[in-house]
């Protein structure tokens, strides 16, 4: 059986709607709901994020439809020297995986480094993704860091002052004030 055609090329920034219907289709496959996905792109925010200077947006066609996408950004001060260009999203629909699509896109990706004088190609990849890890290390990428994440409210709730309440400490006050609530409540009137 013949191999598919893959055919990839850059994303004219006038028109994002190949890349806008499979950006929503990656935000639902990663969790987030539709409604939600939409709103981003009805209130222009991915569009406005894909026409920033240094991004590059590439679209994946098997067979003529798309397929996947890769976006991609210049990094000349991130964590080493040289320049970067940084593959923020990569994303292939699940029915056209294992069809070489996402290494054309690499290739694309590359291409566009070699053209813009950059000596490495970065992509953050989730740590539970073992799928993404095992590709991304068959190509040569290798672990450099390990990039934690918090929520905004977490981080407030442990830098807060020594003075305020930890979560331990106010679950030891009110079960204290629980235990002597009770004997109190339970006397008949």
């Amino acid at each position: 059986m013949a191999r598919r055609t893959v055919e990839v090329t850059p994303v004219d920034r006038d028109d994002l709607r190949d890349v806008t219907g499979l950006w929503l289709a990656a935000r639902v496959d990663s969790g987030s709901s539709r409604e939600a996905a939409t709103r981003l792109v009805a209130d222009g925010r991915l569009g406005w994020a894909l026409r920033r200077p240094g991004v590059n947006v590439f679209v994946a066609r098997l067979d003529g439809e798309a397929v996947g996408y890769a976006i991609t950004t210049e990094n000349p001060f991130g964590l080493s020297p040289q320049a970067e260009l940084a593959i923020e999203q990569l994303w292939v629909a699940p029915a056209a995986r294992r069809h070489g699509v996402a290494k054309s896109l690499i290739a694309a990706v590359l291409s566009a480094a070699e053209r813009s004088g950059c000596e490495l190609v970065v992509s953050n990849v989730p740590q539970a993704s073992r799928d993404a890890n095992r590709f991304f290390a068959r190509l040569g990428f290798s672990s450099v860091i390990v990039r934690r994440v918090v929520s905004t409210s977490q981080l407030r709730r442990k830098l807060a002052p020594e003075s305020c309440e930890t979560g331990n400490e106010l679950l030891r006050r009110r079960r204290s004030l629980r235990s002597r609530a009770l004997p109190a409540a339970s006397r008949p009137f």
